[in-house]
């Protein structure tokens, strides 16, 4: 942008910059790495923040929580804009005006702090004494820019890999992005870097092989992040020996933790199989995704053994086949009163009947996904009186109608995926009074007609021939109520029908699921550009 044209704005953001406290400054400042129009996840910034050293030590949090206090405190003075928040009201993503992010880098690179390359790059403003680098959509010959110095790195829409790393043996923060899926991503001479504390790789989908067959962790022993998405790893057993670990993420599934290992830091801990071994206690592990098969007694006793030693839980996520529910609460879940964020991703027993008291009494975000009851759902989880969010996704079978006749006082957001038996919503009077969004396609499915203004924007338009439209029933000229269906032409519905609708379907899931766990959830995508 011409500044020179802008010297009024210049001139406020420099007076909102000098009115900053010094460590906001700091944390303002290294937004300069974010690519324009990029969306962040914020428990992946947070992170990043707490391995530069950021965030100081305090008796009574942590540095993720005062990490988090920082971000909202950036937001408060309009710094950053907030593109969602959870169910508690803490940010997940977030990106940077485009005049903020310039102000940033002008001042970032007055200071040696951060210098940000483009591909052509104008290395008339690279500054090779910036203490950190970050490269957008450029090859490795770009990297003769970058001096050896360099403690953080980033590398958004890697072309290719780079030879190696281990010119960068300061380096304390890594996060690379990739972009061509034909190539495999390889971390050469990263396994060396003994000052590394945040390691983030992200491929472009399970299409992409991450190589760590030679990758060993045993010097890496101040790794406090591990965060490896969108890609087919086989992430290496000796992990488990960083006694450092603070959050460990894998969007497939990570090596199983040995019943010696020491994890006495680690807060999230994402996906993790679980067999027939016993878990050591994690004393002030948050956020928790546990996956596995099918249920036998070793992995019911394992998974008893681990809920024993959760008391600081804050969001649990569970992916299985046919788990029986009434193992797993009785002693467990109810009592965890820090427990606020649950996703489970299977078939219920059939022996089970839904009922409220299964889940915490605190609880404000549940998804139910491929649960297969047998029965409606909606009577008894409306007695759930903290839930803000609630996410149905093919859970229910031969439901034809789900009827809320008391309850949800504080439920703001209702998501209802995939229930393709399901035809009728009913909502007694009184009942949701503070819902502000309701998401039912591809489901056809026939609302209130109080609820019609609550449905998205994307789900009222046919722009897209895989998205619903909606019409209005009438009885005797009075509007009833609405119906959500898809509007497509009919040579087209019998024509690809079933692709678009799969392809839909598991879109959603995948989304679900990865909008569960986020980041920021736990961990998550650092970020999408916009």
């Amino acid at each position: 942008m011409d500044w020179h044209s802008n010297s009024d704005c210049i001139d406020i953001l420099a007076m909102s910059y000098e009115d900053m406290p010094s460590y906001l400054k700091t944390c303002f400042l290294y937004l300069a790495f974010l690519p324009e129009d990029f969306e962040i996840s914020a428990p992946c910034l947070i992170r990043m923040w707490v391995a530069e050293g950021f965030m100081p030590q305090h008796e009574s949090k942590t540095m993720e929580e005062i990490a988090e206090d920082c971000l909202e405190q950036l937001f408060q003075r309009s710094m950053v804009q907030v593109l969602r928040q959870d169910a508690n009201g803490s940010i997940e993503y977030f990106r940077v005006h485009d005049l903020l992010r310039d102000f940033a880098m002008r001042q970032a690179g007055k200071e040696n702090f951060i210098t940000a390359l483009a591909n052509p790059p104008n290395t008339n403003h690279c500054n090779r004494a910036a203490r950190r680098a970050s490269l957008h959509a450029c090859g490795p010959q770009f990297m003769d820019y970058v001096g050896p110095k360099t403690r953080s790195l980033f590398l958004f829409r890697l072309e290719s890999n780079l030879p190696n790393y281990t010119k960068f043996r300061l380096l304390r923060v890594l996060e690379i992005v990739f972009v061509r899926t034909h190539e495999v991503i390889n971390l050469r001479g990263v396994d060396r870097l003994i000052h590394l504390k945040y390691l983030g790789v992200r491929g472009t989908g399970h299409c992409t092989e991450l190589d760590m067959s030679e990758f060993s962790f045993g010097c890496l022993k101040n790794l406090e992040t591990l965060d490896i998405q969108k890609t087919t790893a086989n992430i290496p057993t000796d992990l488990w020996t960083i006694n450092t670990l603070r959050h460990v993420t894998n969007d497939l599934r990570l090596p199983e933790i040995p019943s010696t290992a020491e994890l006495r830091n680690l807060q999230t801990l994402e996906w993790i199989p679980i067999k027939n071994k016993i878990i050591p206690h994690l004393n002030k592990l948050q956020k928790l995704g546990l996956i596995f098969k099918w249920w036998s007694l070793d992995v019911v006793y394992a998974v008893s053994h681990l809920f024993g030693g959760l008391s600081s839980l804050t969001s649990l996520a569970i992916k299985g086949n046919n788990f029986p529910m009434e193992i797993v609460y009785p002693k467990g879940l109810p009592n965890y009163q820090n427990l606020q964020i649950l996703h489970l991703n299977g078939n219920w027993s059939k022996s089970v009947t839904l009922e409220a008291k299964l889940f915490p009494k605190n609880l404000v975000k549940l998804t139910l996904q491929d649960s297969h009851l047998g029965q409606d759902p909606m009577p008894e989880l409306g007695k759930l009186n903290s839930l803000k969010e609630l996410r149905l996704i093919t859970c229910v079978d031969n439901v034809k109608q789900m009827i809320c006749p008391a309850g949800f006082p504080v439920l703001e957001k209702l998501h209802i995926w995939c229930l393709s038996t399901v035809q009728k919503l009913t909502v007694a009077n009184e009942v949701m009074p503070r819902l502000k969004s309701i998401s039912t396609f591809p489901t056809k499915c026939e609302l209130p007609l109080k609820l019609m203004h609550l449905i998205p924007e994307r789900e009222r338009t046919n722009d897209d021939p895989t998205i619903i439209s909606l019409s209005l029933e009438s009885d005797n000229d009075r509007p009833k109520s609405v119906m959500v269906r898809r509007n497509r032409p009919e040579s087209d519905v019998h024509k690809d029908r079933h692709k678009s609708v799969m392809v839909r379907r598991n879109r959603l899931q995948h989304d679900a699921v990865r909008a569960e766990l986020s980041d920021s959830n736990s961990g998550s995508d650092l970020g999408t550009d916009s």
